[in-house]
């Protein structure tokens, strides 16, 4: 899992819009029939519209283009997702995001979820870190964007909602190049993303947009059998690589006639030499225009399938879900955006014995999906993150956090299944909930509960007390932040030392400045500019030794990681009695690796040697002393 992580880690992969598009869900083999065909698209200037944007896919996106160290640099990734938003809006267009919610309640999508992650446990370094939603949720909610969560997968209901608006729709899932999208669909590499990145404003931005009614226009035997083509294409859920569909392409039902095969008008744009001639599609495109109905190919590709109960089940699965929009959608998230009173509340196929207030704040975004899978499917299944060789995963640390999660939303005897990293496996592991709060779980209903009672749960969820407006300074959540750094301390293993707590102290105060959370003054914000440049210099001059030392930390903070993500949905689920951490602020892992390792291999106080005698150097030493004093910890270095 972790060869060349150290490589990987400071490599710099400047990957281009197009290069990341190649790696979206959905159909890839409908691109190159989208790309090549100029006619399916039309050129539009992007301004003065809505736009619904897929927002999962958005959050990746941009944390990789142009891309982000995978150990966490959380406020580069918010100057990016801040800079695109406000481009939007100078442009006068209205976004409206939606996200992904729970799984499936049918559970037949938990084998493409499983799969990502085991490709995950082999390759973090590509995915996208843990705390990056929240990052990127925080800046909607500070530019005032609309977004809601779909109750399950989002595709559908983000198609819908674009049809309701009259707009069209944003997403790198090239299944909305299939999807009946009436006002058009924008791919990612539509965007001038390097200009919007790079804050050069141009009047006038014209794009490509892709209409699907263009596409029946020049291949009309395909109304009707879009859901043929994504299956017979090859999809998430039917791969193109699956036996059934590899048998299909050598058959003689899909063989093309000899003239087709040298030259058809399938593309616009010909092929150039050396491209290929995408000779797949051209046959799956031949097949379906001599299929009478969507039924007979059914039955043809069930015949490839071989009476392989699994293809078929997969065959079936793909077919239904290209084919059955009504089925796919959730609530009218169009109704939610109109009626913020939401008195047409719809349960949609949520169960019976899931509170009203739960699925309502879930739709609005402010309960996590990692709740709602617990209540629904009593399982929930782990990003891993890039955190070295160790047996266990870093998110086994935050355990006793979600155990206290679980007994507020199940009790304290309903077994749940966790899916997280072992080793290099993914492993299955049963947990229940644990919670020392007495009488809180009579009758669970989180908005009658009393502030105290709610901090009461956090406090002890956390071992740690929750600390005085003296010690927590200008921010109300240093209160929380000093609350999760105590707990981290207490459960790391290997067991944390003071340079840890003192890289993680420094880290918020310098972004705190950073972002403005508080004013320190010109003079102390460049004393702890020059503390960073140090921190980074030092660093950069022992890049060998370095290189070395980042694979005997990374565990340690990616364990902090997980206690963040965790604590938060905690606090979220108990409506934010305290205001949660900020990860832009409390966690920057290119600085805190550097601060650590500057604070190991030198030996003066370079913290003093930069903040002392100045105020935030009192509010560090303030906060260092409320944690010495919750927690023991080791005071070797």
């Amino acid at each position: 899992m972790t060869i060349g992580v150290t490589e990987k880690l400071q490599k710099k992969q400047k990957r281009s819009a197009k290069e990341l598009h190649a790696e979206k869900m959905g159909i890839p083999s409908i691109n190159n029939l989208a790309k090549k065909n100029p006619s399916f698209w039309k050129i539009s200037d992007f301004q003065d519209i809505g736009l619904v944007i897929a927002g999962n896919c958005l959050v990746q996106f941009l944390y990789k283009y142009p891309n982000i160290d995978t150990i966490g640099n959380y406020n580069e990734y918010a100057e990016k997702v801040e800079m695109f938003f406000k481009w939007l809006l100078k442009r006068r267009i209205t976004p409206f995001v939606v996200f992904d919610g729970a799984l499936d309640m049918d559970n037949k999508d938990i084998g493409i979820v499983l799969g990502k992650t085991k490709h995950r446990i082999d390759k973090p370094e590509e995915g996208t870190p843990v705390l990056a939603i929240l990052t990127f949720i925080n800046i909607l909610d500070k530019l005032r964007i609309n977004y809601l969560k779909s109750d399950f997968e989002a595709d559908r209901d983000v198609q819908k909602l674009g049809n309701d608006l009259k707009c069209p729709v944003l997403s790198s899932n090239s299944d909305f190049f299939v999807f009946d999208v009436q006002f058009g669909y924008i791919p990612f590499d539509s965007l001038p993303f390097k200009s919007i990145l790079t804050g050069v404003n141009k009047s006038s931005v014209e794009i490509k947009i892709y209409f699907i009614q263009n596409l029946l226009k020049k291949f009309p035997y395909l109304t009707d059998k879009m859901a043929l083509l994504a299956t017979a294409l090859g999809n998430d859920t039917f791969v193109k690589d699956s036996k059934a569909l590899q048998f299909a392409y050598h058959t003689d039902n899909f063989r093309l006639p000899e003239c087709m095969a040298i030259t058809s008008d399938v593309f616009e744009t010909p092929c150039e030499r050396n491209e290929p001639f995408f000779i797949t599609t051209r046959k799956v495109l031949y097949w379906i225009s001599r299929c009478k109905d969507v039924e007979r190919g059914k039955r043809q590709l069930q015949y490839y399938c071989k009476e392989d109960k699994n293809e078929e089940e997969r065959l079936f699965r793909s077919l239904e879900v290209y084919t059955e929009t009504g089925k796919y959608t959730s609530y009218n998230l169009y109704d939610l955006i109109h009626r913020s009173d939401a008195r047409r509340f719809c349960r949609s196929s949520f169960p019976f014995g899931i509170r009203k207030w739960i699925i309502e704040h879930h739709r609005r975004g402010k309960i996590p999906n990692f709740a709602m899978n617990t209540l629904i499917h009593k399982k929930n299944i782990f990003t891993c993150q890039l955190e070295g060789t160790h047996e266990t995963s870093s998110h086994d640390c935050s355990l006793s956090i979600r155990e206290v999660i679980y007994a507020l939303l199940v009790g304290t005897e309903t077994n749940i299944t966790e899916y997280d990293r072992q080793k290099g496996s993914l492993c299955k592991f049963s947990r229940k909930g644990v919670i020392s709060t007495t009488g809180v779980l009579k009758d669970l209903h989180v908005p009658d509960m009393s502030s105290a009672v709610k901090i009461k749960i956090l406090s002890t969820a956390l071992c740690c007390s929750v600390p005085s407006s003296k010690t927590s300074g200008q921010l109300d959540q240093t209160r929380l932040f000093l609350m999760i750094t105590a707990y981290w301390a207490r459960v790391a293993e290997p067991s944390i030392n003071n340079n840890f707590i003192k890289s993680v102290l420094i880290c918020y105060i310098l972004f705190s400045a950073r972002h403005k959370e508080f004013q320190p003054g010109t003079k102390i914000i460049r004393r702890l500019e020059n503390l960073h440049s140090e921190a980074t210099e030092f660093a950069d001059g022992h890049i060998k030794s370095y290189r070395d030392f980042i694979l005997n930390i990374i565990y340690t903070f990616a364990q902090f990681q997980s206690c963040i993500l965790y604590t938060t949905h905690l606090n979220s689920l108990l409506q934010c009695p305290l205001e949660n951490v900020n990860p832009t602020i409390v966690f920057n892992g290119s600085f805190l690796h550097k601060m650590y390792y500057i604070l190991n291999e030198k030996n003066e106080d370079i913290i003093a040697k930069h903040l002392y005698g100045c105020n935030v150097f009192v509010w560090f030493n303030q906060m260092l002393y409320f944690l010495q004093e919750n927690v023991c910890i080791n005071n070797s270095a």
